[in-house]
């Protein structure tokens, strides 16, 4: 038979796909799942989830059994779809941000191969809330100063208020940064404030928000976390005195002498 012949039928027999690269955006500590784009209507029968040049292997399926433990990094990450093909990376760092190739063999010997572009980044953080009282003007109302502050680079920093009670008497917004001055005209309801920072990018827009909660006649808020750690302050004295009282009295009993339980006697 001659070799062009037999090349054609190799070609032929194999049915090879060639190569496609698309790009997965994945964010710090969240799950990321790289689509193998195998044919849904196949079914697979060896599947090879590799990086960088060398053919690393990270996941594998072969002769019915998934293998995920090539590689230190990945281990106990991984999760690996034996119908699909897709491979779901767990709480990402961002060394992960790298590219990743799938080789895909089905039961009728059909070979495909992709490439999929793992962008890894950070989402944007809540900001970050300071609250000020300040001096009444007049009895059943409150003047607060409030501060928020973003460590990320954003395009916007604002506050708002759905309260009735509270008037916004200044707002200052330079940047990542914004203070206000909030009057409240009731000592019995509370107001509810929610700092927002938003941060555009080039096809993306991406906010968040914090929220703090005052009320006149509270002089320094506290957040939820204040009473716990009080309570637990508390219970660690309360426990060191006990062991104090106790260490104390072992001490009497065995610096005690013959004598002096004679003398009781």
């Amino acid at each position: 038979m001659p070799g062009t012949m037999k090349l054609l039928l190799v070609l032929l027999f194999l049915q090879v796909t060639p190569g496609e690269s698309r790009e997965v955006t994945g964010y710090i500590g969240e799950n990321a799942t790289l689509l193998s784009g195998a044919d849904p209507s196949r079914t697979l029968s060896t599947i090879n989830w590799s990086i960088y040049t060398n053919d690393t292997y990270i996941a594998t399926l072969s002769k019915g059994s998934i293998q995920l433990e090539w590689f230190d990094r990945y281990k106990g990450r991984l999760s690996l779809n034996d119908s699909s093909g897709d491979l779901t990376i767990r709480n990402l760092t961002s060394k992960d941000a790298m590219q990743y190739n799938v080789g895909l063999t089905d039961t009728e010997r059909r070979n495909s191969a992709h490439q999929i572009d793992l962008k890894v980044k950070q989402r944007l953080q809540k900001p970050t809330i300071d609250t000020a009282s300040l001096p009444a003007a007049a009895a059943g109302s409150c003047w607060w100063q409030l501060n928020c502050s973003s460590t990320d680079k954003v395009n916007d920093l604002f506050w708002h208020t759905e309260t009735p009670s509270v008037t916004f008497i200044s707002q200052t917004r330079p940047g990542s940064f914004a203070v206000i001055v909030a009057f409240l005209n009731s000592t019995e309801n509370t107001a509810e404030f929610k700092c927002t920072s938003i941060r555009k990018r080039e096809n993306s827009r991406e906010s968040t928000s914090s929220v703090v909660t005052l009320k006149c006649g509270d002089d320094e808020p506290k957040p939820r976390i204040y009473n716990l750690v009080l309570f637990v302050l508390g219970f660690l004295l309360g426990l060191a005195l006990t062991c104090l009282v106790i260490y104390r009295r072992e001490i009497c009993i065995k610096t005690s002498t013959p004598e002096d339980a004679n003398t009781a006697v």
